[in-house]
């Protein structure tokens, strides 16, 4: 089975304006609602790849309770951990003007060591031999910086694989404890080695110094340039052809889940980031955090280019 871990799941409201003008009233020419976060996002593209999965993480107050049946209703499998407090809301505002998008993201609730006792308790008892568990998002407040790194080695202890996808401190503590594989982007890989990361870095100095840091493989998500994988020895690069962006949101959860799920096929790693940055580039034409269909993604995947570094 496959486990989608959210700590901080969220509800997404997406504003679209025709120019935005801060200080002023802004009218919206669209909005909607997504049941969201990264975990969340990964489960939904499983979905659309075939593969059923079971989404845990925290959940809290009345916010929660919609988000955990508005998932169940439509036919999602969940087992979250309750909290007090209330599951947060993010606001996605999309400028059509300039094409900038800005995300103004709440906290969410505060989590205590026995509310993560409990998580563990409930997502270690269900593992058997060899389940992936794919760990995703921020932690939420009162959770410590090593919450992944201690999670990680519960699940190596029951046989799991890891995925991780996380940033700041969180992810530099979740490097130490050996996962599977790791997904920073541009600016969190950065922040991860401890220098801002220019737009054209040569990505092979990038996915080594990530490797040293205790992963086994990396997959760095490089925006419009597409991604770079390190895994089993060697580097690549997956370029994706020029489309029309509407919205990146979601994007770097489509590209981890595409990736995943070539390796669930028993392809080769080269593939693995071609249906990566497929997944990616086609998750960056929808509104809000949708996840992309997969005669899109296969679309998109024919004219994906990888090339060794």
């Amino acid at each position: 089975m496959i486990y989608t871990v959210t700590l901080n799941p969220s509800l997404d409201r997406t504003l679209t304006f025709p120019g935005l003008r801060v200080g002023e009233l802004n009218r919206a020419t669209s909005s909607r609602v997504d049941l969201s976060g990264k975990g969340v996002n990964v489960s939904m593209a499983l979905r659309h790849f075939g593969l059923r999965s079971v989404m845990t993480g925290f959940v809290a107050g009345h916010s929660g309770r919609v988000f955990v049946e508005g998932l169940t209703q439509a036919g999602y499998l969940c087992d979250f951990t309750e909290v007090q407090g209330e599951t947060r809301s993010n606001i996605t505002v999309i400028d059509e003007d300039t094409g900038v998008t800005t995300k103004l993201n709440e906290p969410g609730p505060t989590v205590t060591a026995e509310d993560i006792a409990t998580l563990e308790r409930r997502l270690t008892g269900c593992l058997v031999e060899d389940d992936l568990c794919i760990l995703s998002g921020s932690l939420p407040q009162g959770a410590p910086p090593d919450t992944y790194a201690r999670l990680i080695e519960r699940l190596h202890a029951c046989g799991a694989r890891v995925a991780l996808d996380s940033s700041g401190e969180a992810l530099r503590r979740g490097c130490a404890a050996r996962p599977g594989l790791v997904k920073p982007n541009l600016v969190e890989a950065g922040e991860l080695l401890g220098a801002p990361l220019a737009e054209d870095v040569d990505p092979r100095g990038v996915l080594s110094a990530i490797l040293a840091l205790g992963p086994r493989r990396a997959l760095v998500s490089l925006g419009r340039r597409g991604a770079a994988y390190a895994a089993n020895g060697a580097m690549w690069i997956g370029r994706a052809p020029e489309i029309a962006e509407v919205s990146a949101v979601g994007a770097g959860d489509a590209l981890l889940t595409g990736a995943l799920w070539a390796e669930l096929q028993g392809l080769p790693p080269e593939e693995g980031l071609r249906w990566g940055v497929a997944a990616g580039t086609a998750a960056t034409m929808g509104q809000g955090s949708t996840m992309p269909e997969l005669g899109l993604i296969r679309q998109i995947y024919e004219d994906v280019r990888v090339y060794t570094l």
